[in-house]
């Protein structure tokens, strides 16, 4: 009876799960964010949408304005936010970090990112997209390129430690000689510790 009464849970709980996400997919395919709204917009509960929010929203217009003429730091709109009301949960300035996701949003000019991709929006855009374009370029001009510490080697995934089955990885190591000679290799081991 145990086991009868857990298939039937399980089988509530798979289609309770299936059914939010029937919902959510609904709601992107209308246009509606289904997650809660960000600085400069409010989460309107009787209307079930997403409305500016009259206070915050000219103030972060201000600042992807102001962040646009390359001429302000992450660190300068901060303290333009702080001195602005705009603050964190904690009420402390917003982070370098959280000032990049909210220049880097595409809420802002009328679309939405939800489960990796891009979405049209039906909420009022804060921003114009040659604004927000403008924004990102200064955002990559000024962003600091990421480098690969590993590149991939040729082996690895491919073959397996004969004794223990576990996979290999590659490191490079450099081999200096007295004479000034320089040898580089490419060592290949078990990921077994």
């Amino acid at each position: 009876m145990l086991s009868i009464a857990f298939g039937q849970s399980k089988y509530y709980v798979d289609s309770l799960v299936e059914n939010t996400k029937r919902g959510l997919r609904q709601k992107m395919r209308r246009g509606e964010y289904p997650s809660l709204a960000p600085i400069g917009y409010i989460n309107d509960v009787q209307t079930k949408s997403i409305v500016v929010d009259k206070k915050r929203a000219p103030v972060i217009r201000r600042a992807f304005e102001l962040y646009a003429k390359n001429e302000s730091r992450l660190e300068d709109i901060s303290n333009f936010l702080a001195q602005n009301g705009i603050l964190s949960s904690g009420g402390k300035r917003l982070h370098r970090d959280r000032i990049s996701f909210i220049l880097s949003n595409p809420f802002y000019y009328g679309h939405f990112r939800y489960a990796g991709e891009i979405h049209e929006g039906k909420h009022q855009p804060v921003v114009s997209k040659k604004i927000f374009d403008k924004v990102q370029e200064v955002l990559k001009l000024r962003g600091k390129p990421q480098k690969s510490k590993n590149e991939p080697q040729p082996f690895c995934g491919l073959l397996s430690c004969a004794s223990c089955n576990m996979m290999i990885t590659g490191e490079y190591k450099v081999k200096k000689r007295k004479n000034g000679n320089v040898h580089y290799y490419t060592c290949y081991r078990c990921t077994k510790k």
